[in-house]
């Protein structure tokens, strides 16, 4: 199946995709703030982490459903397979990958998916407080 988009259209659209200042990393930002948590975005940490509460060597990401392949919303793309299909799963092994080493040096490692967040983004900042205890 083609593209329904040109190729000038589809690099325009791709080109909208940000990896960082997302919708779903302002609005937890947003939220953790208001609950009073002290957070740096974008430490220059292994993984590049979206969030990072430094006192209790914790690490947020929020994984977008498509890009990490989310059990609940992924949906298999339907055109260039042989293209997606690998580099999706090079994202899901690099994910198990960071979080084990920042994990082995002394990290705890919370992961949100995008639609949680979008969705319900008191329970993931009551988990973010409940596990900073």
């Amino acid at each position: 199946m083609t593209d329904v988009f040109t190729k000038k259209k589809r690099s325009w659209v791709m080109s909208r995709i940000r990896s960082t200042n997302t919708k779903m990393e302002n609005l937890l930002a947003k939220e953790m703030k208001k609950a009073g948590v002290k957070f740096r975005r974008y430490p220059k940490i292994f993984g590049k982490p979206d969030f990072l509460i430094k006192d209790k060597k914790t690490i947020i990401f929020i994984d977008g459903c498509f890009w990490h392949k989310c059990p609940k919303c992924y949906r298999e793309p339907k055109t260039k397979k042989d293209f997606w299909l690998p580099k999706i799963e090079k994202n899901v092994e690099r994910d198990r990958k960071v979080n084990k080493t920042l994990k082995r040096n002394g990290y705890k490692v919370i992961r949100f998916w995008e639609h949680d967040v979008e969705k319900n983004i008191d329970k993931c900042v009551k988990r973010i407080l409940k596990l900073l205890g």
